[in-house]
């Protein structure tokens, strides 16, 4: 029987020689879920004998990753804010980077006290339900995740369920903002912002669905349809915080400046760097 040391450096060849961008890291979660251990219990059993029914079990898992299917998808959840969210196909991936936006959130419901909360394109809920959790009723806002997908919500609903946040949470089926007839105080929102050669050639997304990922020709399509529905949506004293494309950033926070009358817009980096959010924020006599 070969141990899971060896398990895991063979696995993780096979995955750099295919071009995933992280394959060590990919072969040791997959080994974790199949041996049902955390990473300092595998440390531990590093060179211990992996059974032969759990080896073919992640041989298997292996082979489906090779062929691009996401790690998330294969074990079934993904980590997002110290919670564990359920993810399968169909549904986005939450992203290490989109942590930064919660914590955005927080910062801004602390200091100004909103009554209403959208997260649009919600998926998963990890945005939405995040934000619930690290708040545990403080400031109590009205909590709402939208999204066009049934599929995506289903997942939201899974996980407001399991997290215990059914009475904290409301979800909604709708496009973008079309469905709210009111003014809320804080959108959030990470859209589709990608072109569509940017996904062809990237392994490691190939498997999400393409409605959260592509967005239009030049990846700006759905943002620039949120961005013309703020006048309509946002509450005076409100804000709204955009995760995109790094290249998009100065394009989106010129947009809410001039479409969205008295915003003040300015841009976030990300841990690399990068201009990965555009907030807007509305003075409290703007749009009044």
């Amino acid at each position: 029987m070969a141990t899971a040391a060896e398990l895991i450096r063979e696995a993780a060849r096979q995955l750099r020689e295919t071009g995933f961008d992280s394959p060590r890291l990919d072969a040791e979660v997959l080994l974790r879920h199949v041996l049902d251990l955390d990473r300092t219990h595998l440390f531990v059993r590093m060179h211990e004998p992996v059974p032969d029914d759990l080896a073919s079990d992640y041989a298997l898992l292996i082979e489906e990753r090779l062929t691009g299917m996401s790690v998330a998808y294969l074990i079934g959840q993904r980590e997002f804010m110290g919670l564990a969210f359920a993810v399968g196909p169909g549904v986005l991936v939450p992203r290490p980077e989109t942590e930064l936006l919660v914590e955005w959130a927080l910062t801004r419901i602390r200091e100004h006290p909103p009554k209403h909360v959208v997260d649009v394109g919600t998926g998963s809920g990890a945005i939405i339900l995040s934000l619930a959790k690290l708040l545990d009723g403080e400031n109590s806002p009205m909590l709402i995740g939208c999204d066009l997908s049934s599929h995506a919500l289903e997942y939201a609903r899974r996980n407001r369920a399991s997290l215990d946040l059914s009475s904290m949470v409301h979800l909604v089926q709708g496009d973008l903002l079309s469905w709210l007839g009111n003014r809320v105080d804080l959108v959030l929102a990470n859209l589709p912002y990608l072109r569509p050669d940017q996904v062809v050639d990237n392994r490691d997304i190939q498997s999400e669905p393409e409605i959260s990922l592509i967005s239009g020709e030049d990846g700006f399509h759905t943002i620039e349809t949120l961005i013309a529905e703020l006048p309509r949506v946002l509450a005076p004293g409100g804000a709204v915080v955009l995760e995109l494309d790094p290249d998009q950033a100065e394009r989106a926070a010129s947009m809410m400046t001039t479409q969205v009358p008295g915003a003040r817009s300015s841009v976030i980096l990300d841990l690399s760097g990068r201009k990965r959010f555009v907030i807007a924020e509305l003075s409290s006599t703007a749009l009044s």
